[in-house]
C-alpha cells in the first residue's frame, strides 16, 4: 500500500524539481542574454493589453517594443521588424498570463513552457505514428530533437510555433483516437497560428464528414466562433486592426515561403515560376484530400502529414520553428524503412537522424550573417520530408496495385 504513494510522491517530486531547475536555468539565460525577440512582442502586445487596456494592435504598441529591442524605432528598409502583433486576437489565450509578468521572468516561463511542448512533441509522434524504440531509442532521438537546430532556435527565440504545432499533432492524434471533441477543440485553437494551419483545418473538417463523423467537424466550427466571437466582445475593432497589420506584413519580410526559395534562383521568371510551383502542389494536394475522403485512419494520418509539410512549402510566409510539425513525418519514414527493410531500414533511420543534426547545424553555421538565419535554412527539411512521404505512401496507405483505382475503393 506504501509503495502506491512512495512511486507517484517520487515522480512528482522530480518533475516538480526538473520544472523548477529549467526555470532557473531560463531565468540566467534571459538575464545573461537579452531577445528572444519573436516572444517580447506578443509579451510587450499582451503587456499593454492586460495592464493598460490599449490594443495589442496600436501602433504605439508595436513602437514600445522597437524601443525595447533596437533603442530606437525600427528601421524597416534595413530589414528590421517593427514588432507588430500579428495574431488573431485570441492567441491570447496563451500570451494574456504572461502580460503581468516582468519580462525576464516571463521569457523564462514560456522557454520553459516550449522546452516542454518539443519533449510532448516527441513522445506524441511516436504514439501517433505507432514506431516501436527501445528506451535507449528513445533517449536518442529525445536527446538529438531538443539540441537540435529547430528546437534550439524555436526555444531561443520564444516561437509560439513550438506550442503550435504540438498542438496540430496532439489534435491529429485525437482523430487517430476518435476523441473527435478534444481534436476539434484542438484544431480550432491551432488557428492561433493560422499559416501553420490553414490547410490541415479544412482537410479535417471534410474527411470528418466523409467518414461520418460529423462531431468532429462540427467542433472545429463550433470552437472558432465561440473563439470568435469572445474576442470580439473583448476587443471590437480587432479583426480590421490585425488584417491591416497582416497586409503589410509582406512589405518588410525578408524571406518568403519555401517554393518563392526555389524560385528565385531564377530570378528573372521568379514570381511567375513561383504561381506555378504553388498550383502544382496544390492542385496535387486537392487530388490527395479526394483520394482520402471516407478511407482509414492509416490514410487519413499519411494524408495529414502530407497536407502539414504543403502548408509550409506554399505558406506565403513561414519559419523554421514551425517546422516541428515535421517531426511525425520523419518518424513515420523511419518506421515503414524499419518494417520493410529490418536491420537496414534501421541503420538508414539513424543515419537520417544524424544527418539531420549535423546538416541543419552545419548549414547554419556556414550561412549565417550575423545573427540573422538565411533562406536556405528553409529548404532542406520540407523537401526531406515531401520526398520521404512519396517513398512510403504506397505502405503507409495501402492503396491497391492502380492507382486510379484508389477513386473507387472504400473501407
Amino acid at each position: 500500500m506504501q509503495r502506491r504513494f512512495i512511486y507517484p510522491t517520487i515522480i512528482i517530486i522530480l518533475l516538480t524539481g526538473t520544472i523548477f531547475g529549467l526555470v532557473y536555468a531560463n531565468y540566467q539565460y534571459s538575464i545573461k542574454n537579452p531577445g528572444g525577440n519573436d516572444f517580447l512582442s506578443k509579451w510587450n502586445a499582451a503587456y499593454f493589453w492586460v495592464v493598460k487596456g490599449i490594443s495589442p494592435y496600436d501602433s504605439g504598441v508595436s513602437l514600445a517594443a522597437q524601443q525595447m529591442v533596437y533603442g530606437r524605432p525600427a528601421d524597416v528598409t534595413k530589414g528590421e521588424d517593427p514588432a507588430q502583433f500579428l495574431y488573431p486576437f485570441f492567441s491570447m489565450i496563451f500570451f494574456a498570463p504572461f502580460g503581468i509578468l516582468d519580462y525576464p521572468i516571463a521569457r523564462a516561463l514560456w522557454m520553459t513552457l516550449l522546452e516542454a511542448s518539443v519533449i510532448s512533441i516527441v513522445f506524441l509522434s511516436i504514439q501517433l505514428t505507432g514506431i516501436s524504440l527501445k528506451p535507449i531509442g528513445v533517449s536518442l532521438i529525445l536527446l538529438s530533437t531538443i539540441l537540435g537546430y529547430i528546437s534550439v532556435r524555436t526555444i531561443i527565440l520564444g516561437q509560439l510555433g513550438g506550442i503550435n504545432a504540438l498542438i496540430i499533432i496532439a489534435a491529429i492524434f485525437m482523430v487517430q483516437k476518435k476523441r473527435d471533441t478534444e481534436a476539434g477543440i484542438l484544431l480550432a485553437l491551432s488557428l492561433i497560428k493560422p499559416q501553420m494551419s490553414y490547410l490541415i483545418v479544412p482537410f479535417v473538417f471534410f474527411w470528418g464528414l466523409s467518414v461520418h463523423r460529423p462531431k468532429l467537424s462540427w467542433t472545429i466550427v463550433f470552437t472558432f466562433m465561440v473563439l470568435m466571437i469572445i474576442s470580439i466582445f473583448l476587443l471590437p475593432q480587432w479583426p480590421m486592426q490585425w488584417l491591416q497589420q497582416v497586409f503589410t506584413y509582406t512589405d518588410y519580410t525578408n524571406i518568403g515561403a519555401p517554393v518563392s526559395i526555389i524560385a528565385n534562383v531564377m530570378p528573372g521568371i521568379s514570381k511567375p515560376l513561383t504561381i506555378f510551383l504553388t498550383a502544382i502542389l496544390s492542385i496535387y494536394l486537392l487530388l490527395e484530400w479526394v483520394l482520402a475522403m471516407g478511407k482509414s485512419k492509416d490514410w487519413f494520418v499519411w494524408t495529414a502529414l502530407m497536407t502539414l509539410v504543403i502548408s509550409n512549402l506554399i505558406a506565403f510566409r513561414t519559419a523554421t520553428p514551425h517546422y516541428l510539425v515535421f517531426f511525425p513525418v520523419l518518424l513515420l519514414v523511419i518506421k515503414i524503412w524499419r518494417e520493410r527493410w529490418k536491420v537496414n531500414g534501421a541503420i538508414w533511420g539513424w543515419f537520417v537522424v544524424i544527418a539531420l543534426w549535423l546538416g541543419m547545424w552545419g548549414l547554419f553555421l556556414a550561412t549565417v550573417k550575423g545573427n540573422e538565419e538565411q533562406a536556405v535554412m528553409y529548404l532542406p527539411l520540407p523537401i526531406l520530408c515531401l520526398l520521404g512521404l512519396w517513398w512510403v505512401r504506397w505502405w503507409a496507405i495501402k492503396p491497391p496495385t492502380v492507382w486510379l483505382d484508389e477513386f473507387n475503393v472504400h473501407d
